[in-house]
C-alpha cells in the first residue's frame, strides 16, 4: 500500500503527458488552420451544391474559407471543451477509487475500461466505411467514438502499468510499445478531428442552404439593369423594357434575390426558387459595363 501514492502520482503524470501530446497536435497553428480551412471548404461546398453551383466557380480564397468557418466552428469546439471537463472529473474520481482499491478491483476496472475502449474503436472503425447518417452511431458520434476509444485505450494502458495491473512481461510489453501507441493515438485523433469536422461542416452548410431557401423572399432584392436583353428567367422574374433616348440601359429585371457575391461575380436566385423546381442560379459579372446589379431591401 505504501507505493500507491507514487503510482497515483505517476498516473497523473502519464495523463498529463497524454493530454500534452493531444493538445500539442490539435492546438498547433498548422492543424487548427487546416481544420478551419477544411470546415469552411466543406461547409460552402455543401451550401452551394444545394443550389447546383460548383464551388470551384465561386472563387473563394483560403482566407475566405477560414473566415467563413469561424462562426460555426465555435459550437463543436465548445462541445469538446465541455466533454473535456467531464472527462477530467471522471479521471479524478477514478484516481480516488484506484488509490484505495484492491488488486482485484483494479483489474476489473481496467478490464471494463479496456472493453469499452475496444467497443468505441470498433464502432468508429466500422463507421469509417459507412456514409454519413448510415454510420453505426450517427455522423457525429462515430468520429467521437473513434477518438475517445483511442484516448481511453492509451489511458487504460498507462493505468494498468502504474497500478500494477500489468505485471512482468505485460508491463515490459506496454513499456516497449508506448511510443508506437502514442503515435497511433495522434493519428487516430487527427482522423477523428477531420472526420467530425467534415460531418459537422456539411450539416452546417445544408442547414444554411435550407435557411436561405425558406427566407428567400426576405433576402435583399437584386435589380439587374442591362443594355441588351439577357437570358435571365425563372419563377418570379420579370423584365421591363426601358424606353427613352437618354436611357443608359434598355432592360430592367426584377424578382431576383442575391445569393452571394464572390470572385467578381453575382450569384442570383429567382424569387420563386426551390430546391425541386428546376430553377437555376444566375451568374452575372460585376465588372461588365453593359450590366449593373443594384441591391434593395
Amino acid at each position: 500500500m505504501a507505493g500507491e501514492p507514487a503510482g497515483a502520482s505517476g498516473e497523473g503524470r502519464s495523463v498529463d503527458r497524454i493530454v500534452e501530446i493531444a493538445g500539442r497536435v490539435l492546438a498547433s497553428t498548422g492543424v487548427l488552420t487546416a481544420i478551419l480551412y477544411y470546415f469552411g471548404y466543406v461547409r460552402e461546398q455543401a451550401l452551394f451544391a444545394y443550389f447546383g453551383v460548383d464551388l470551384g466557380t465561386v472563387g473563394f480564397t483560403t482566407t475566405d474559407y477560414i473566415l467563413l468557418s469561424a462562426g460555426p466552428v465555435f459550437s463543436p469546439l465548445a462541445s469538446v471543451m465541455v466533454i473535456g471537463v467531464g472527462a477530467l472529473v471522471l479521471h479524478h474520481l477514478l484516481l480516488h477509487l484506484m488509490r484505495d482499491a484492491s488488486h482485484r478491483l483494479r483489474v476489473a476496472v481496467c478490464g471494463c475500461l479496456a472493453a469499452l475502449a475496444l467497443v468505441l474503436l470498433a464502432i468508429g472503425a466500422v463507421s469509417l466505411h459507412r456514409h454519413g447518417d448510415d454510420a453505426l452511431s450517427g455522423p457525429f458520434l462515430s468520429p467521437a467514438a473513434l477518438g475517445a476509444g483511442a484516448l481511453l485505450l492509451e489511458y487504460v494502458a498507462e493505468a494498468a502499468t502504474r497500478y500494477g495491473v500489468a505485471r512482468g512481461r505485460w508491463s515490459e510489453l506496454l513499456g516497449s510499445t508506448r511510443a508506437v501507441r502514442r503515435l497511433l493515438l495522434i493519428a487516430l485523433a487527427l482522423i477523428a478531428a477531420f472526420w467530425s469536422t467534415a460531418n459537422t461542416a456539411q450539416r452546417h452548410g445544408l442547414d444554411a442552404a435550407r435557411a436561405i431557401e425558406l427566407s428567400l423572399l426576405t433576402r435583399p432584392q437584386a435589380v439587374v439593369y442591362a443594355q441588351d436583353r439577357q437570358f435571365i428567367s425563372g419563377p418570379g422574374v420579370g423584365v421591363v423594357r426601358l424606353n427613352g433616348a437618354d436611357a443608359a440601359f434598355g432592360y430592367r429585371y426584377n424578382g431576383l434575390r442575391a445569393l452571394a457575391h464572390a470572385g467578381g461575380r453575382w450569384f442570383l436566385l429567382p424569387a420563386g426558387w426551390t430546391h425541386g423546381n428546376g430553377a437555376t442560379v444566375i451568374l452575372l459579372p460585376d465588372s461588365a459595363k453593359n450590366v449593373r446589379v443594384d441591391l434593395a431591401p
